[in-house]
């Protein structure tokens, strides 16, 4: 037994904003499907991917895109209020009975991310390895500074960096970073610890591609997804 990546795929049945969202047909094939082929298009070594659901609907489309399903998720891991740090424990706890010891480290993929290029996801690995880090997250740039993001103070607009003037010129903004949801991956251990991806030595995976970093969560986001692929996208390139 020489696995070193246990890959979490979540596909919980109960998406209240797009129905049936992670198996629903985008290009024709379901949306999980894209994720899984960017995996295997990936060739990385040494790693389990499996599939964290509730429903055997979507555990049968799992296996037949090559999924493994070692279990059912509990309902109170699927609900609108249960969270990935608790299916992410869940699986882990599933590969220590199962294996008698903590994967090394731990990947989420979502299936939400349709476009991810397979190359950030070997990439990801590679970073983890050779910066000697905890945690690599994919993320994309918001070309914003702190003078210019707000929150409502009384319904006024109150900037959330008060000490500086409003910067609006880009060449003068360092730009934010922000997660794009594609990839999280951390040394399990540290992912446990801390109850989350973001440890201390965390570093980001910067994805460039405005196509590559959309993130499937409304209608409106499904519908560019599908425009998208009419227009003959995505295309083979790297992030």
């Amino acid at each position: 037994m020489n696995i070193k990546t246990l890959i979490v795929v979540p596909a919980r049945s109960g998406s209240k904003g797009l129905k049936d969202k992670n198996i629903r047909s985008l290009g024709g094939k379901p949306l999980l499907a894209w994720t899984v082929e960017a995996l295997k298009e990936a060739k990385i070594d040494n790693f389990l991917a499996i599939l964290s659901t509730d429903s055997e609907r979507y555990a049968d489309i799992g296996r037949e895109l090559g999924l493994v399903v070692p279990f059912l998720r509990p309902d109170f891991l699927a609900s609108d209020t249960s969270t990935s740090q608790q299916f992410l424990e869940h699986a882990i706890a599933w590969f220590d009975s199962e294996y008698g010891m903590l994967p090394p480290q731990t990947m989420l993929l979502q299936p939400t991310s349709p476009f991810r290029a397979p190359e950030v996801i070997s990439t990801a690995l590679s970073l983890m390895e050779q910066r000697g880090v905890d945690g690599v997250v994919a993320c994309k740039e918001i070309h914003r500074d702190l003078t210019t993001l707000f929150h409502l103070e009384n319904d006024f607009l109150s900037p959330l960096d008060k000490e500086r003037g409003i910067t609006t010129n880009r060449q003068q903004i360092q730009p934010l970073l922000t997660p794009n949801g594609a990839i999280y991956l951390s040394k399990t251990h540290e992912l446990l610890k801390n109850k989350s991806f973001y440890s201390k030595r965390t570093i980001p995976l910067l994805v460039t591609s405005p196509i590559e970093n959309i993130d499937i969560d409304t209608q409106e986001d499904w519908d560019m997804a599908e425009a998208l692929i009419r227009a003959g996208y995505p295309e083979k390139k790297r992030f």
